[in-house]
């Protein structure tokens, strides 16, 4: 029987997992390029493409600086930001093309651009965290 100081332990070391945390990250980011994409184009009717790109670049900087402090844990003082921003970088461009090319692919197949774009991260979120967690943030 599993005892209530076990199961403690046991979510605390979930909580501390660069994994969980890149979790909690990815989803503050997704709220944030969602809710600014709703407001580009659904609020001040923004073409899609460039609401797209804008509100996708925005979710990109927070979630960069979010899983270089707190998820994987990287000091700005250590000397490797410049190389893991240009990794970074490298993985946003290839996010962001195939991100604008998914999303106006699935709109032009009848998904609302709200769902195409939550499909999209979610198809995106598996690789980057192997990405970032091996190549990015190391």
């Amino acid at each position: 029987m599993t005892t209530g100081v076990e199961l403690g332990r046991a979510a605390l070391r979930v909580t501390r997992s660069s994994g969980f945390r890149f979790l909690i990250v990815g989803g503050t980011s997704v709220v944030v390029d969602a809710g600014l994409l709703w407001v580009l184009h659904g609020v001040f009717g923004l073409w899609l493409s460039p609401a797209t790109a804008l509100a996708f670049l925005t979710g990109f900087v927070v979630n960069f600086v979010l899983n270089r402090q707190w998820a994987f844990s990287s000091s700005s003082s250590d000397g490797r930001l410049h190389h893991q921003l240009a990794r970074y970088l490298a993985l946003v461009a290839a996010n962001l093309l195939v991100t604008v090319l998914l999303v106006k692919a699935l709109t032009a197949l009848g998904l609302m651009y709200l769902i195409a774009k939550i499909l999209t991260t979610a198809v995106l979120s598996t690789a980057n965290y192997f990405v970032s967690r091996k190549y990015v943030f190391v």
